[in-house]
């Protein structure tokens, strides 16, 4: 009878911790799905939709600078990040946003390194995309030394979260793809390279313009 008890007591406990951590995680939005389906164009619209409805949200927003990154259009993107950015200044994508798509159209990456760094600081996510992202500000700053340096210490964890982790194709993570092959291409190793392009391009699909 005690061990029926405690058998309950603990499913009971692991239902409410499920039941609480699923309330957590950050539904999956309309436009995330568009953008899943590589309908960027659509994607940008449907964003717009949901701003027009709720002007304060900051999610809509990335997502639309997300879009638009794919579609090439860097400078609308930059515009979306920044808008995300002063809604909420503490906003990890929103300050990875702004400073990727700043190195993208070679402007203020002075800006880009601080707001990567502080971002490293204060928000640590997934730390070897991060890493990474600075390593490719730095690089594009032209401190190839110690881009190519914090790009070595995190190469394992990349090379592992792309053979584990992240195996299905997904468009959010072709510019992750895009920036890991540059950073292998000034290390020295153009087969990787190479493939990861590739890989970067299939993942985004036809309508993207990565680069």
């Amino acid at each position: 009878m005690l061990l029926q008890l405690i058998v309950l007591v603990v499913a009971v406990a692991l239902i409410g911790w499920l039941a609480a951590w699923m309330l957590a995680q950050k539904p999956v939005t309309s436009t995330q799905q568009l953008i899943q389906q590589r309908r960027y164009a659509e994607a940008v619209t449907e964003a717009d939709r949901l701003i027009a409805r709720a002007p304060r949200d900051v999610a809509a927003r990335i997502h639309r600078a997300e879009a638009l990154k794919l579609l090439g259009k860097f400078e609308e993107a930059l515009t979306g990040y920044e808008d995300a950015l002063r809604l909420d200044p503490r906003d990890a994508a929103a300050r990875e946003g702004v400073a990727l798509a700043l190195t993208r159209l070679g402007r203020d990456l002075d800006r880009a390194k601080r707001l990567m760094e502080e971002t490293i600081a204060t928000t640590p996510e997934i730390q070897e995309f991060q890493a990474l992202e600075l390593a490719h500000v730095l690089l594009r700053r032209g401190e190839t030394a110690e881009a190519l340096r914090l790009f070595d210490d995190n190469l394992v964890l990349l090379q592992t979260r792309f053979r584990d982790d992240y195996t299905d194709a997904d468009p959010l993570l072709a510019e992750t793809l895009l920036l890991f092959s540059e950073l292998s291409g000034a290390a020295g190793d153009a087969e990787r390279a190479a493939a990861l392009r590739k890989q970067a391009e299939e993942w985004a699909g036809e309508d993207a313009r990565l680069v």
